[in-house]
């Protein structure tokens, strides 16, 4: 039988070169939605480092898959009974990546994906990663990843929906209400129309006095492109959307 998932996609507020601070305001937005009993919690790309891209940076905020951070959020995970899906910088023997993780109820790592469409000093995945489990069957792709063509073909069309963490920003004046209702909106929607499945879109919000900061909020789009549900451009205000899954996964 088709049962109903709830998904709350949170638009953190991050401080650049601050994970103490952002990984403790995820832990307080997390317990302000709790109320509503999410089954799927998604963050941003880079969401406890903010969106970074010097080699300096790399070596002081990039972290190894597991690390203490990770094995929190899997504690989160096992008090609050939801999965967490998540971007971060993870540092590998060669090199470091923008990537993705999807945590289990349970606290275990169900899905590790590394952005492809990513240039250096970045080190880019190849395979774009599907996960089932007890709330239906997903992919995991990370921002520009959504836009490639390539990428957007070796995505499974049979999935319940596609997870879209971003970091994305405008040049610039960033947030732009403007710019976003005429352009970057509906190239959202196309995106995912193009794809054919429902996708969970969510971004980074950075503090707008930076240059290009990340802009922020949320959006559900359905498999023809129409938008279902949004949070408000340039805000953090969590969106929660329950969605109809069927049951052949499970």
């Amino acid at each position: 039988m088709p049962h109903v998932v709830r998904v709350c996609l949170m638009p953190l507020r991050v401080e650049a070169r601050n994970p103490a601070l952002n990984f403790l305001r995820f832990q307080q937005r997390l317990e302000e939605v709790a109320r509503f009993r999410p089954d799927i919690v998604c963050l941003p790309e880079c969401a406890w480092s903010g969106y970074l891209y010097e080699e300096k940076d790399f070596e002081a905020f990039a972290e190894p898959i597991p690390s203490p951070r990770t094995q929190a959020v899997s504690a989160l995970a096992r008090k609050y009974h939801c999965h967490i899906c998540f971007g971060m910088l993870e540092r590998a023997p060669e090199g470091v990546y923008s990537s993705a993780l999807w945590i289990e109820r349970n606290g275990e790592i169900a899905l590790h994906y590394r952005k492809i469409s990513e240039g250096p000093p970045f080190q880019r995945g190849s395979e774009v990663k599907h996960v089932t489990v007890d709330a239906g069957r997903f992919a995991v792709i990370l921002c520009g990843d959504l836009f490639d063509e390539k990428i957007q073909a070796k995505i499974e069309r049979d999935v319940d929906a596609l997870l879209v963490p971003l970091a994305r920003s405008f040049d610039g004046k960033s947030p732009d209400l403007e710019r976003w209702l005429r352009e970057e909106r509906q190239a959202y929607a196309e995106a995912v129309r193009k794809i054919g499945v429902m996708g969970w879109l969510v971004n980074l919000l950075e503090d707008s006095s930076i240059p290009e900061a990340a802009f922020g909020g949320a959006m559900i789009i359905g498999r023809d492109g129409e938008i279902l549900a949004e949070s408000a451009h340039g805000t953090d205000e969590p969106l929660i959307y329950d969605l109809v899954v069927s049951s052949q996964w499970l």
